[in-house]
């Protein structure tokens, strides 16, 4: 990786100095010494902090030029809430279950506490809560199932109904969590639900990163110069 983005990685991965930098109120050489250490073991020689001071001023203008050009994005975010769900088992297995599988799924939808069905051309994955899953495993051929995984938590996204013709907000979700090492296991859109399924270790992270990112959205839109 490049000094440059190193430094950008270790930012912007942070809503708190997001917001600072939106506000215009970093001191960019302190912070370049602040993550001096680590641009230096990440990659892999010692690098001075005059540039990566250089680079967050360079980082700080295109931010703000880039928060004023996806001012969509940011305000779909800010009025977005979330919700957790825990014990969700992903059953995968070979498309054509659904044909006969109907019945039983129309039978606990009243009941399931969450379920979530998506068919592709080679396998249908079925996420649900676990009491759900199992009532649903003992309807479905052994020969029929390509995998089973249990134990994970689902964080679900509920946006304003402009998501459905905003492009780049699942881009931004996905950037977020990938910049704090958090692996999407499963991710589906159901509307103006955004639903992405992590492991249990990384449920609770996920919901603390996303609730971050809801209210520096709002805070940066306040600094934003009004839309024309």
């Amino acid at each position: 990786m490049s000094i440059s983005q190193t430094a950008i990685d270790i930012v912007s991965s942070d809503p708190i100095l997001r917001q600072c930098i939106a506000r215009g109120i970093v001191n960019y050489r302190k912070l370049a010494k602040l993550i001096q250490p680590m641009v230096s073991q990440i990659v892999g020689k010692e690098v001075s902090v005059d540039v990566i001071k250089v680079a967050l001023i360079r980082y700080a203008n295109r931010f703000v030029e880039e928060a004023n050009t996806r001012r969509d994005v940011l305000e779909i975010i800010a009025n977005s809430s979330v919700e957790v769900r825990t014990d969700i088992t992903i059953i995968i297995a070979r498309s054509y279950i659904t044909s006969y599988l109907s019945q039983a799924i129309s039978r606990l939808l009243p009941r399931s506490r969450f379920l979530a069905i998506m068919q592709s051309v080679t396998a249908t994955t079925i996420v649900a809560d676990k009491d759900t899953a199992e009532e649903i495993l003992k309807s479905v051929r052994s020969e029929d199932l390509i995998d089973v995984q249990k134990g994970y938590g689902a964080i679900v996204i509920v946006s304003p109904q402009e998501i459905m013709t905003t492009p780049g907000v699942l881009a931004y979700i996905a950037n977020v969590l990938a910049q704090n090492n958090i692996n999407i296991v499963h991710v589906e859109s159901c509307y103006t639900d955004t639903i992405i399924v992590v492991s249990r270790e990384d449920v609770e992270k996920t919901f603390r990163i996303i609730m971050n990112h809801i209210e520096g959205a709002k805070k940066i839109l306040s600094l934003l110069k009004p839309s024309s």
